[in-house]
Protein backbone atom coordinates (compact mmCIF):
# COMPACT_ATOMS: atom_id res chain seq x y z
CA UNK A 1 0.00 0.00 0.00
CA UNK A 2 2.90 2.35 1.12
CA UNK A 3 4.50 2.02 -2.39
CA UNK A 4 1.34 2.20 -4.21
CA UNK A 5 0.63 5.36 -2.19
CA UNK A 6 4.11 6.95 -3.73
CA UNK A 7 3.85 6.04 -7.15
CA UNK A 8 0.82 7.88 -6.90
CA UNK A 9 2.68 11.08 -5.29
CA UNK A 10 5.63 10.78 -7.80
CA UNK A 11 3.31 10.66 -10.46
CA UNK A 12 1.25 13.55 -9.40
CA UNK A 13 4.34 15.33 -8.87
CA UNK A 14 5.78 14.71 -12.44
CA UNK A 15 2.30 16.38 -13.48
CA UNK A 16 2.13 18.96 -11.75
CA UNK A 17 5.71 20.29 -12.63
CA UNK A 18 4.58 19.41 -16.57
CA UNK A 19 1.98 21.83 -15.87
CA UNK A 20 3.30 24.43 -14.16
CA UNK A 21 6.45 24.57 -16.01
CA UNK A 22 4.12 24.81 -19.25
CA UNK A 23 2.14 27.77 -18.04
CA UNK A 24 5.66 29.69 -17.22
CA UNK A 25 5.83 30.04 -21.18
CA UNK A 26 2.00 30.58 -22.19
CA UNK A 27 2.99 34.35 -21.83
CA UNK A 28 5.57 34.15 -24.22
CA UNK A 29 3.96 31.56 -26.58
CA UNK A 30 1.02 33.81 -26.68
CA UNK A 31 3.55 36.99 -27.46
CA UNK A 32 5.09 35.24 -30.33
CA UNK A 33 1.73 34.67 -31.97
CA UNK A 34 1.08 38.49 -31.78
CA UNK A 35 -0.68 39.01 -28.88
CA UNK A 36 0.00 42.12 -26.61
CA UNK A 37 1.15 40.53 -22.99
CA UNK A 38 2.18 42.75 -20.20
CA UNK A 39 6.12 42.34 -19.63
CA UNK A 40 5.24 40.75 -16.10
CA UNK A 41 3.88 37.93 -17.06
CA UNK A 42 6.29 37.51 -19.63
CA UNK A 43 9.08 37.04 -16.39
CA UNK A 44 7.18 34.41 -15.44
CA UNK A 45 9.50 32.30 -17.83
CA UNK A 46 12.36 32.64 -15.53
CA UNK A 47 10.38 30.96 -12.57
CA UNK A 48 10.83 27.62 -14.43
CA UNK A 49 13.40 26.38 -13.57
CA UNK A 50 12.73 26.77 -9.95
CA UNK A 51 9.27 24.63 -10.23
CA UNK A 52 10.07 21.53 -10.00
CA UNK A 53 11.84 22.21 -6.35
CA UNK A 54 9.14 24.03 -5.72
CA UNK A 55 6.39 21.00 -5.99
CA UNK A 56 8.88 18.80 -4.24
CA UNK A 57 8.94 21.30 -1.04
CA UNK A 58 5.03 21.90 -1.43
CA UNK A 59 4.67 17.85 -1.33
CA UNK A 60 7.66 17.44 1.66
CA UNK A 61 5.81 20.02 3.77
CA UNK A 62 2.37 17.60 3.53
CA UNK A 63 4.03 14.74 4.26
CA UNK A 64 5.71 16.51 7.18
CA UNK A 65 9.31 15.50 6.01
CA UNK A 66 10.69 18.74 4.63
CA UNK A 67 13.45 19.02 7.55
CA UNK A 68 14.67 15.46 7.05
CA UNK A 69 15.11 15.90 3.67
CA UNK A 70 17.31 19.15 3.80
CA UNK A 71 19.42 17.88 6.11
CA UNK A 72 20.36 14.74 4.47
CA UNK A 73 21.30 16.47 1.12
CA UNK A 74 24.77 17.64 1.72
CA UNK A 75 25.33 14.62 4.37
CA UNK A 76 27.51 12.47 1.60
CA UNK A 77 31.34 12.79 1.49
CA UNK A 78 32.90 14.78 -1.04
CA UNK A 79 36.10 12.35 -1.75
CA UNK A 80 39.18 12.83 -3.67
CA UNK A 81 37.87 10.19 -6.44
CA UNK A 82 35.14 12.32 -7.05
CA UNK A 83 36.79 15.18 -7.61
CA UNK A 84 39.33 13.29 -9.84
CA UNK A 85 36.00 12.41 -11.83
CA UNK A 86 34.51 16.24 -11.94
CA UNK A 87 37.78 17.26 -12.97
CA UNK A 88 37.77 14.66 -15.80
CA UNK A 89 34.79 15.99 -17.19
CA UNK A 90 35.84 19.28 -17.35
CA UNK A 91 38.90 18.67 -19.15
CA UNK A 92 36.75 16.32 -21.48
CA UNK A 93 34.79 19.32 -22.48
CA UNK A 94 37.33 22.02 -22.65
CA UNK A 95 39.43 19.89 -25.27
CA UNK A 96 36.07 18.90 -26.84
CA UNK A 97 35.62 22.77 -27.28
CA UNK A 98 38.86 23.49 -27.73
CA UNK A 99 38.88 21.04 -30.85
CA UNK A 100 35.88 22.33 -32.33
CA UNK A 101 37.41 25.66 -32.25
CA UNK A 102 40.18 24.98 -33.97
CA UNK A 103 37.98 22.58 -36.96
CA UNK A 104 36.00 26.27 -37.28
CA UNK A 105 38.63 28.40 -37.05
CA UNK A 106 37.08 30.22 -33.71
CA UNK A 107 37.44 30.94 -30.18
CA UNK A 108 34.11 29.15 -28.62
CA UNK A 109 35.19 30.21 -25.06
CA UNK A 110 35.81 33.85 -25.90
CA UNK A 111 32.73 34.12 -28.42
CA UNK A 112 30.78 32.72 -25.05
CA UNK A 113 33.03 34.23 -22.38
CA UNK A 114 34.15 37.46 -23.24
CA UNK A 115 35.44 38.49 -20.03
CA UNK A 116 36.90 36.98 -16.58
CA UNK A 117 34.05 38.17 -14.99
CA UNK A 118 31.20 37.58 -17.83
CA UNK A 119 32.82 34.16 -16.67
CA UNK A 120 32.54 33.62 -13.50
CA UNK A 121 29.25 35.30 -13.35
CA UNK A 122 27.99 32.41 -15.53
CA UNK A 123 29.40 29.94 -13.41
CA UNK A 124 27.73 31.29 -10.39
CA UNK A 125 24.87 31.58 -12.17
CA UNK A 126 24.58 27.82 -13.64
CA UNK A 127 25.69 26.47 -10.67
CA UNK A 128 22.98 28.31 -8.71
CA UNK A 129 20.23 27.48 -11.27
CA UNK A 130 21.54 23.54 -11.42
CA UNK A 131 21.78 23.11 -7.50
CA UNK A 132 17.48 24.53 -7.88
CA UNK A 133 17.38 21.69 -10.38
CA UNK A 134 19.30 19.18 -8.74
CA UNK A 135 17.12 19.08 -5.28
CA UNK A 136 14.41 18.37 -7.10
CA UNK A 137 15.95 15.81 -10.20
CA UNK A 138 18.03 13.39 -8.28
CA UNK A 139 17.42 14.42 -4.18
CA UNK A 140 13.77 14.12 -4.91
CA UNK A 141 12.84 12.31 -7.99
CA UNK A 142 15.53 9.98 -7.91
CA UNK A 143 15.41 9.19 -4.45
CA UNK A 144 12.08 8.37 -3.81
CA UNK A 145 11.69 5.87 -7.09
CA UNK A 146 11.12 2.63 -5.81
CA UNK A 147 13.84 0.75 -7.60
CA UNK A 148 17.59 1.82 -7.40
CA UNK A 149 19.41 1.23 -10.86
CA UNK A 150 20.11 2.28 -14.01
CA UNK A 151 16.16 2.10 -15.04
CA UNK A 152 15.87 4.72 -12.47
CA UNK A 153 19.01 6.80 -13.86
CA UNK A 154 17.31 6.54 -17.20
CA UNK A 155 14.03 6.99 -16.24
CA UNK A 156 14.59 10.22 -14.54
CA UNK A 157 16.96 11.29 -17.63
CA UNK A 158 13.88 11.09 -19.78
CA UNK A 159 11.31 12.62 -17.59
CA UNK A 160 14.43 15.61 -16.93
CA UNK A 161 14.59 15.52 -20.40
CA UNK A 162 10.48 15.89 -21.48
CA UNK A 163 10.89 18.90 -18.55
CA UNK A 164 12.85 20.74 -21.21
CA UNK A 165 10.65 20.83 -24.29
CA UNK A 166 8.94 23.95 -23.48
CA UNK A 167 11.78 26.49 -22.80
CA UNK A 168 13.55 24.25 -25.99
CA UNK A 169 10.38 24.76 -27.97
CA UNK A 170 8.99 28.24 -27.05
CA UNK A 171 12.17 30.23 -26.02
CA UNK A 172 14.58 28.63 -27.84
CA UNK A 173 12.41 27.59 -31.49
CA UNK A 174 14.95 25.23 -31.85
CA UNK A 175 13.79 22.16 -34.52
CA UNK A 176 13.05 18.88 -34.50
CA UNK A 177 17.16 18.10 -35.07
CA UNK A 178 18.03 19.75 -32.33
CA UNK A 179 16.12 18.76 -30.05
CA UNK A 180 16.40 14.98 -30.73
CA UNK A 181 19.98 15.63 -29.97
CA UNK A 182 19.78 17.69 -26.46
CA UNK A 183 17.03 14.64 -25.32
CA UNK A 184 20.17 12.25 -25.91
CA UNK A 185 22.51 14.46 -24.41
CA UNK A 186 20.15 15.56 -21.25
CA UNK A 187 19.92 11.56 -21.12
CA UNK A 188 23.70 10.87 -20.68
CA UNK A 189 24.34 13.83 -18.48
CA UNK A 190 21.53 12.44 -16.33
CA UNK A 191 22.98 8.94 -16.38
CA UNK A 192 26.26 10.44 -14.70
CA UNK A 193 24.15 12.81 -12.71
CA UNK A 194 22.19 10.09 -10.96
CA UNK A 195 25.10 7.10 -11.19
CA UNK A 196 27.21 9.45 -9.32
CA UNK A 197 24.46 10.53 -6.72
CA UNK A 198 24.03 7.09 -5.27
CA UNK A 199 27.80 6.85 -4.79
CA UNK A 200 28.38 10.00 -2.69
CA UNK A 201 24.29 11.57 -1.82
CA UNK A 202 26.14 15.30 -1.55
CA UNK A 203 23.87 17.21 -3.88
CA UNK A 204 26.39 20.13 -4.09
CA UNK A 205 28.61 17.58 -6.02
CA UNK A 206 26.09 16.89 -8.14
CA UNK A 207 25.36 20.51 -9.00
CA UNK A 208 28.83 21.25 -9.44
CA UNK A 209 28.97 18.18 -12.37
CA UNK A 210 26.38 19.81 -13.61
CA UNK A 211 27.65 23.27 -14.46
CA UNK A 212 30.96 21.47 -15.62
CA UNK A 213 28.73 20.17 -18.28
CA UNK A 214 26.92 23.86 -18.86
CA UNK A 215 29.88 25.68 -19.09
CA UNK A 216 32.70 23.42 -20.41
CA UNK A 217 30.93 21.63 -23.08
CA UNK A 218 30.51 24.52 -25.21
CA UNK A 219 30.94 22.45 -29.23
CA UNK A 220 27.89 21.67 -31.19
CA UNK A 221 25.33 19.32 -29.29
CA UNK A 222 26.34 16.36 -31.36
CA UNK A 223 30.25 16.59 -30.35
CA UNK A 224 29.25 16.86 -26.68
CA UNK A 225 27.24 13.66 -27.34
CA UNK A 226 30.01 11.27 -28.84
CA UNK A 227 32.40 12.76 -25.95
CA UNK A 228 30.59 12.21 -23.23
CA UNK A 229 29.51 8.78 -24.60
CA UNK A 230 33.11 7.84 -24.85
CA UNK A 231 33.94 8.86 -21.05
CA UNK A 232 30.85 6.55 -20.08
CA UNK A 233 31.54 3.82 -21.57
CA UNK A 234 35.46 3.92 -21.16
CA UNK A 235 34.13 4.34 -17.03
CA UNK A 236 31.48 1.34 -17.46
CA UNK A 237 34.22 -1.20 -18.61
CA UNK A 238 36.86 0.13 -16.18
CA UNK A 239 34.43 -0.49 -13.37
CA UNK A 240 33.60 -3.78 -14.96
CA UNK A 241 37.47 -4.46 -15.00
CA UNK A 242 37.44 -3.67 -11.52
CA UNK A 243 35.56 -6.28 -10.21
CA UNK A 244 33.05 -4.19 -8.07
Amino acid sequence: MAGYTNKLKLTLWVSVVYDLSFLCYVPTLLEQNGMIIPNGLLYLKYLYVCIPTIVAIFLLICEQNIKVYFTRMFSGKITIKYILAGVTYMAAGIFDSYCYSFIVKTDVFKNTYSTVISLLTSCIYLLLTALVEEIAWRRFLLERLPFKNIKSVLFVGTVWAAWHLPMWIIRNSLGVEQIVCLCIWTLLVSVVLGITYYQCRNILLIAIMHTIFNICYLAPIQYNIVVLAIIIFVGTLLYKKSGK
